[in-house]
């Protein structure tokens, strides 16, 4: 488990301009967050509105940003839906001609002298917009991309997730920034029982080995899944995974 740990959390710094591993399509612990912030993103203000969700890394915002955008009542509700990853290092021009083919359905040819940012806000005026930006680390992000976002009164959404809560709370417009908590060690628990034996009950014989194994993992979701890909091919014998935890 500490080797583990040490590569996630020295996989976390801010050298790193690589996305971390999906954790799961369960949203484990987060279901109240998710209920809410699509709540905000279908109704509330018809005016524009980011949500941003904030936590360290490993915690689970992409997980649920992207749970939320699958979900098949937001798929209807907008007209276009557009996924952004960010990240450290980004390219203004590089991002806004993905959000752009995204928004046509890849039907707009790219031009090499084109005004991308005119282009953008001229598609996305006059529908209703769901744009993700995922992993933000800097303001000068949201300033270089939001401009390029129309303030219309159609009920348009931009959702953000960022590891920086002074971020999160510079782009806060109506609604207040959404800090993902750890997980309970219940919800570990959970989390590792249904990676491991998906679906299957947890074996008597493993139970309190299964809890140390939650335990040790301190909540976050990332750490329990990458520790569940390494028990899942080990026999199913106490004395293994007391040794991992």
């Amino acid at each position: 488990l500490r080797l583990v740990e040490k590569e996630f959390f020295s996989s976390a710094g801010p050298s790193v301009q690589c996305s971390l591993p999906s954790i799961d399509e369960e949203v484990v612990g987060f279901e109240k967050d998710a209920e809410s912030i699509m709540k905000k993103l279908i109704g509330g203000t018809k005016e524009l509105d980011v949500i941003s969700i904030f936590g360290m890394p490993g915690l689970g915002k992409t997980t649920l940003a992207r749970k939320v955008y699958n979900n098949p009542s937001i798929v209807n509700h907008f007209d276009a839906r557009v996924w952004c990853s960010v990240s450290q290092t980004y390219i203004e021009r590089t991002l806004l001609i993905e959000i752009l083919k995204q928004a046509t359905g890849g039907n707009y040819e790219i031009k090499e002298d084109d005004d991308i940012a005119d282009k953008l806000r001229k598609t996305l005026i006059g529908r209703r917009y769901l744009i993700v930006l995922d992993d933000i680390w800097e303001v000068e992000a949201w300033e270089d991309l939001g401009l390029c976002f129309p303030k219309g009164e159609d009920g348009s959404r931009v959702m953000v997730t960022t590891r920086i809560e002074q971020v999160a709370k510079h782009l806060q417009h109506r609604s207040d920034p959404y800090s993902l908590r750890f997980l309970t060690l219940e919800e570990s628990w959970e989390l590792l029982i249904k990676k491991v034996f998906q679906g299957e009950s947890c074996p008597p014989n493993l139970l309190e080995a299964s809890l140390q194994v939650a335990e040790h993992c301190k909540g976050l979701p990332l750490v329990i899944v990458l520790i569940a890909g390494i028990i899942v091919k080990m026999e199913r014998q106490e004395s293994l995974w007391l040794e991992v935890a």
